[in-house]
């Protein structure tokens, strides 16, 4: 595949919850034209053509695909629905980027990733928060060694609803988080726990606890729930040197770094004699940058297209993230019990 520099025709297949929001995106990115936007739902339709007026508007994606013009689809419907859309573009060798999961099991992303290999076209995932200046921060900051060993980390995505009834909450919001920890630890996890609980729709869980266990003995909890009095993205890393909190709700200061831990200063001839040292010294709030993570992972998007290069959040890692809610949806199942991926 040659590099392509000329302005990419992009078709958006999906005006539910998150196409209105790449369909904005497309259209103000001096790079690409939204030619496209595609729904089966009469007032999806409707509403794309008041805040699309430039594009067609469809409710037969194939009219994208068919298009010779169009240079790479944007999927956003259902996931069950991913696979097959996903696919039938390869076919008519159009770049993809699909939103997360790349699709709803292991073997149906390894077929996508063997059929964009040889269709020599990117085929990505929109892992959004990976390309949020705060989430990269963090992973900056663990790997300058400034955090010391990481313990533990906690990850909390809760909120009231939307709840769904043909897919559960791991499906619809782990995606986030494993990403996010697959990111900063640069390891998948040795085994993965998972209890939850169903409330609303009977066999839909809606509230998951999920602990998994990583390389070098760093544990990490997720808490999942479409059924939360309040809204929270927040999570803690905690390191034997330093301690960092990132709060995605805040509109300033999304990332502290704390200067703040426990040492043990020697250890007991007997019990009893443990001798601690408690340091609570500064806080550092780290200058991120104002960039809208959807905006970055669409100009990545088109970088791939016109470089021939790997995506960040391409098919290996999209691989990687999928086995992984595949473990938690094994353990949830099994009431709990650990499964283990390595």
């Amino acid at each position: 595949m040659k590099h392509e520099t000329k302005m990419k025709q992009i078709g958006v297949i999906g005006y539910g919850y998150w196409g209105p929001n790449l369909s904005r995106v497309w259209s103000q990115n001096r790079r690409a034209r939204l030619k496209y936007v595609c729904d089966l739902k009469e007032d999806r339709m409707s509403a794309a053509r008041i805040n699309c007026p430039h594009s067609t508007i469809t409710k037969d994606y194939f009219d994208i695909l068919k298009d010779p013009e169009v240079t790479a689809v944007n999927i956003a419907t259902n996931i069950i629905t991913h696979f097959q859309i996903a696919k039938d573009a390869l076919l008519h060798d159009k770049h993809v980027l699909v939103e997360k999961p790349l699709s709803a099991s292991s073997e149906e992303v390894i077929e996508l990733t063997k059929l964009a290999a040889e269709r020599n076209r990117i085929l990505m995932v929109g892992h959004t928060f990976l390309y949020s200046p705060p989430v990269i921060q963090v992973q900056k900051l663990l790997k300058s060694g400034s955090v010391g060993n990481v313990d533990f980390i906690q990850l909390t995505r809760i909120n009231l609803g939307k709840v769904k009834h043909d897919f559960n909450v791991i499906w619809d919001l782990a995606p986030h988080d494993f990403s996010i920890l697959e990111y900063w630890l640069e390891e998948e996890p040795i085994w993965i726990q998972v209890v939850g609980k169903a409330s609303v729709y009977q066999n839909v869980c809606d509230v998951a606890f999920i602990n998994m266990h990583y390389p070098g003995d760093i544990l990490a909890n997720v808490q999942l729930s479409w059924l939360s009095p309040v809204k929270l993205r927040s999570s803690y890393i905690v390191g034997d040197k330093q301690m960092i909190t990132y709060d995605d709700t805040h509109p300033s200061e999304k990332i502290k770094v704390y200067d703040m831990g426990v040492d043990l200063v020697r250890e007991p001839d007997t019990f009893g004699e443990f001798q601690l040292t408690y340091r609570s010294g500064d806080i550092h709030v780290p200058r991120v940058d104002n960039k809208e993570p959807l905006m970055e992972e669409c100009e990545h998007f088109l970088d791939c297209i016109e470089k021939n290069q790997p995506p960040k959040t391409g098919p290996k890692h999209a691989l990687r993230i999928v086995r992984m809610i595949e473990a938690a949806q094994e353990s949830l199942k099994n009431s709990g019990e650990r499964v283990y991926l390595k």
